[in-house]
C-alpha cells in the first residue's frame, strides 16, 4: 500500500511537471506562430529536448537496476523522485511572466495548452494500472515508471504539435469567421487604403504616414505596432475601424510568396508605398529574387490608374517603380546618383533634439525639424510626406508637421539620464539600419561611446559578412563594445579584430540580461549607449530544458 501511495505521489508530481513543462515549451510555440514546421526547425537546431526532468529519471533507473529489491528502499527511492521531479516544477519558471516574449494565454493557447496537457495525462497515467495490478519486482514497478517519465519528458513539444494539428479545422472556422466579420467592416466603411511593405521601415512609415494623413487629409486608421498579419489586421478592425475613418495605412509583412497578395485580398490598396527591397528574410525567402517577388505583389495589386511610391534609393524598389508603373510612380530618397528622385532631402544634420533637414518637392525647398533621429527614420518620414502630397496634402503644412512625429519605440529613440544617456535601436536589426545608428552616435556629444548588440540576424549566406562589416564600422564609433550571445559573435569579433579594436574594451555576454548586469558595472557618467537590435527568445542562444 505504501508503494502504490508513493507510486501516485510520483504520478502527481510528473503531471505538475509536465504541466509547467508544456507552458515553457508553449511560449516558443506560441513565438513560432503555432507553425508545426517552424517550431520543429526551432527545436532541432538548438537541440531543445528535455535534459533536467530525462536525468532525474534515468538516475532513478540507474540506482533501481543496481540495487536489491527491498520494499523500504523502493518506497524511499519512489518518495525521492517525486520530490525532485515536483522542485523541479518549482525550478523551472513560470513562463507567462518570465522571459523577453512572456507567454499571451491567449483562447488559442488555452486550448493548445490543455489539449496537448491531456495527451500527456494519458501517457503518465499509465503507471496507475501498475497501482492496481503490480508486477514483477519492486525496482522493475519503479523503472517502468521512471521510463513512462522519461517518455513524457521528451514527448512534451510533440504534444504541442499534435494539439495543434488536431486544433487545427476549428482554429481556422473561427479565424475565417472573424475575418469574414473584418471583410465586412472594411467594405462597409470603405477608406481609401495605401498598403506599406518593405524589407525593412514598414512600421516606421506606417506610423510616419497614418500621424501625418490624420494631421492634413482626415482621419486615419492605421494598425499600431508591427502588425501586419492577416489575423493581426483582422482583429484591429473588428477592434478599432471607425466609420468615420476616411483613410487606412496598412501595413503588409511577407513571410512567403503570397503573404502580400493574401493581405492584398483583404484589404485591397489604391496606393502603395515601398520603403525597401533588400535582404532582410533572406533565409525565409532563399534568394533576392524571391524577396523582390513577394514585395512586388504589392505593386501588382495597385490599378494602373493608382499611386505607386517607392525607395529610389533602393535598386529593387526603384526596379519595381519601372516595372508596375502606375499613373502616379513616385520616387523619393537621398541618393541622387542613381537617377531622378520627385522628393529628396538634403542638409541633414542630427542633434539631441532630432533631425533636421530640407525637403525638394516640386522644385521648391521645404526646410523641416523632426524628433526621429537618424537617416532610416527620416528616409520613412520622406516617403510619408510624398504619398501626403500625392493625395492632396499641402507640402509646407505636411512638412510642419512632421515636426510632431512620435517617435516609433525602440527605433533610435534617445532616453536621457540624470548620468548617461540611451540610443535605444533595439527592435530588430538590418545594415541599413545599423550604420544609420551608428551615424547618430558619432554625431550626438558624449564623454564616452558603447555599443552594446547581438548583431543582425534573418540575413541568409550574408549574414557574416554583414555582421563583420558592421562590426568594423562600430570599432570607429565608440569606445567600449558589449556583445551578446553566441548567434555572430565570431564575425563580430572578426570585424573588431580587423578594426584593431582593443580586446580590453570587448566585454562577451551569453544573453541580454547578463550583458544590461555588466553594462552597469562599466558605465559612467557621460556615457552614450547605443542598444542596437535584441534577439528574441528564439534567437538569443541555445535553449536548455
Amino acid at each position: 500500500m505504501a508503494l502504490k501511495a508513493s507510486l501516485l505521489f510520483l504520478c502527481i508530481g510528473t503531471i505538475l511537471f509536465a504541466y509547467r513543462r508544456n507552458l515553457s515549451y508553449l511560449r516558443y510555440f506560441q513565438q513560432e506562430e503555432y507553425n508545426n514546421k517552424r517550431f520543429w526547425d526551432w527545436l532541432r537546431t538548438n537541440r531543445a529536448s528535455d535534459t533536467r526532468g530525462t536525468a532525474i529519471f534515468a538516475f532513478v533507473i540507474l540506482t533501481a537496476s543496481l540495487s536489491l529489491p527491498n520494499i523500504v528502499i523502493a518506497i524511499s527511492s519512489t518518495l525521492a523522485l517525486g520530490t525532485l521531479v515536483i522542485t523541479a516544477y518549482y525550478l523551472e519558471g513560470d513562463p507567462r511572466s518570465t522571459g523577453k516574449i512572456k507567454l499571451n494565454m491567449t483562447e488559442r493557447a488555452t486550448k493548445t495548452s490543455w489539449v496537448s496537457l491531456g495527451l500527456l495525462i494519458l501517457i503518465s497515467a499509465v503507471p496507475l494500472t501498475w497501482l492496481c495490478c503490480p508486477c514483477g519486482t519492486t525496482n522493475a514497478t519503479i523503472i517502468k515508471t521512471a521510463i513512462v517519465g522519461i517518455i513524457v519528458a521528451q514527448a512534451t513539444p510533440f504534444a504541442l504539435m499534435l494539439a495543434a494539428l488536431a486544433l487545427s479545422p476549428a482554429e481556422k472556422r473561427l479565424q475565417e469567421h472573424y475575418l469574414g466579420e473584418a471583410k465586412q467592416i472594411f467594405k462597409d466603411v470603405a477608406p481609401f487604403t495605401i498598403g506599406i511593405t518593405g524589407s525593412y521601415g514598414k512600421t516606421g512609415a506606417k506610423a510616419a504616414l497614418g500621424d501625418l494623413l490624420n494631421q492634413t487629409l482626415g482621419p486615419t486608421f492605421w494598425p499600431k505596432k508591427s502588425i501586419n498579419t492577416v489575423m493581426g489586421i483582422t482583429r484591429t478592425i473588428r477592434e478599432l475601424m471607425k466609420p468615420t475613418h476616411k483613410y487606412a495605412v496598412i501595413e503588409m509583412g511577407a513571410y512567403n510568396i503570397g503573404s502580400i497578395k493574401r493581405l492584398c485580398d483583404f484589404t485591397p490598396p489604391r496606393a502603395a508605398l515601398v520603403t525597401a527591397v533588400g535582404i532582410m528574410h533572406l533565409e525565409r525567402f532563399g534568394s533576392p529574387e524571391n524577396v523582390y517577388k513577394a514585395k512586388s505583389e504589392i505593386a501588382q495589386a495597385v490599378a494602373a490608374d493608382g499611386i505607386l511610391v517607392c525607395n529610389g534609393d533602393s535598386p529593387n524598389a526603384r526596379r519595381m517603380a519601372k516595372e508596375h508603373a502606375k499613373k502616379t510612380t513616385l520616387l523619393y530618397g537621398f541618393d541622387l546618383s542613381a537617377g531622378p528622385l520627385d522628393a529628396f532631402a538634403s542638409d541633414i544634420s542630427f542633434d539631441e533634439k532630432g533631425t533636421s533637414f530640407t525637403i525638394h518637392w516640386n522644385g521648391e525647398r521645404y526646410p523641416g525639424q523632426t524628433p526621429l533621429l537618424g537617416r532610416p527614420a527620416l528616409l520613412n518620414a520622406l516617403g510619408a510626406f510624398t504619398m501626403a502630397c500625392a493625395l492632396g496634402a499641402k507640402p509646407a503644412f505636411a512638412v510642419a508637421c512632421l515636426g510632431n512625429l512620435p517617435p516609433v519605440d525602440n527605433r533610435l529613440v534617445l532616453d536621457k539620464t540624470s548620468t548617461v544617456s540611451y540610443l535605444r535601436d533595439a527592435y530588430n536589426s538590418n545594415p541599413t539600419g545599423f550604420d544609420a545608428a551608428l551615424e547618430v552616435l558619432r554625431a550626438l556629444p558624449a564623454e564616452r561611446r558603447i555599443v552594446i548588440t547581438p548583431g543582425m540576424i534573418e540575413l541568409g549566406d550574408q549574414q557574416f559578412e554583414q555582421n563583420k562589416n558592421l562590426a568594423r564600422v562600430a570599432a570607429g564609433s565608440c569606445e567600449l563594445f558589449f556583445l551578446v550571445g553566441h548567434t555572430n559573435r565570431e564575425a563580430i569579433l572578426a570585424g573588431l579584430r580587423e578594426a584593431q579594436f582593443p580586446a580590453t574594451k570587448i566585454i562577451m555576454s551569453d544573453t541580454r540580461d547578463e550583458a544590461f548586469m555588466l553594462l552597469g558595472e562599466h558605465q559612467r557618467k557621460g556615457d552614450l549607449i547605443l542598444i542596437e537590435n535584441d534577439l528574441g527568445d528564439l534567437h538569443e542562444g541555445k535553449v536548455r530544458f
